[in-house]
């Protein structure tokens, strides 16, 4: 909302932008929703994915693929691919709670099935109970970059394993990823290790954009739980 005019144009401490509303309001954080957008993809999902209450946006059997399941319809299939982009760009800006379903959904697109749409129903259903969460940023300490990065072991059809890393400087995540990945590995250790390389190029990125910036980042420190891939 532009409020004031001094040597040029404000538009004060609450932005839209790009269907978020970004809000500067509190003195040390930035708040991010887009609330207008997700009550739109509410609006344009159908009754039948809609029905019945989700206390998250996936279940222990997301990766689980039946061949045998039988393929939606061409209009579904695009209108699944339609809602299945829209989640992907919500869960990039503010809501990456979302990443890990829709990244499973996504591989889907060519060709989805009846599970699929299932799934892609309970995100959605997942996403409308929770449509007034919002992702707030703060740094409490502008020299020291955090990372943690994880793998899942051959949980994909094809034995692929999953990467996920988020990174934050106090308080929530500006940037998380979540993606299955390119190569098969042998083991959880080479896993882990393939997942540290997937984020490394963010892990990099970030630092060099901040001291761009003037910031003197004094640690750039990635997280990892397992042990073996610690030692290599």
């Amino acid at each position: 909302v532009m409020n004031k005019q001094i040597n040029g144009i404000t538009r004060g401490k609450i932005h839209e932008y790009l269907g978020m509303t970004i809000d500067f309001s509190q003195k040390g954080k930035v708040i991010f929703s887009m609330i207008d957008y997700v009550e739109r993809l509410i609006a344009e999902s159908p009754d039948e994915l809609l029905q019945g209450e989700c206390p998250s946006p996936a279940a222990n059997h997301l990766f689980h693929v039946n061949d045998k399941c039988k393929k939606l319809d061409p209009a579904s299939a695009i209108l699944y691919h339609h809602l299945t982009a829209q989640l992907l760009y919500l869960g990039k800006r503010t809501r990456p709670d979302l990443l890990l379903a829709v990244s499973f959904l996504c591989t889907r697109v060519q060709s989805p099935d009846e599970d699929d749409w299932k799934k892609l129903g309970r995100c959605i259903r997942f996403l409308r109970e929770t449509k007034g969460d919002k992702l707030t940023l703060e740094a409490s300490n502008n020299k020291a970059i955090k990372w943690w990065i994880d793998a899942s072991f051959a949980v994909h059809p094809n034995m692929r394993s999953h990467t996920g890393a988020t990174m934050s400087m106090g308080r929530g995540s500006p940037i998380s990823l979540s993606s299955k990945q390119k190569i098969n590995t042998r083991s959880s250790t080479e896993a882990e290790l393939v997942g540290v390389n997937d984020a490394m190029y963010l892990v990099l990125w970030v630092r060099h954009f901040l001291e761009a910036q003037g910031y003197n980042i004094s640690d750039n420190i990635v997280y990892q739980d397992n042990q073996s891939t610690m030692k290599l």
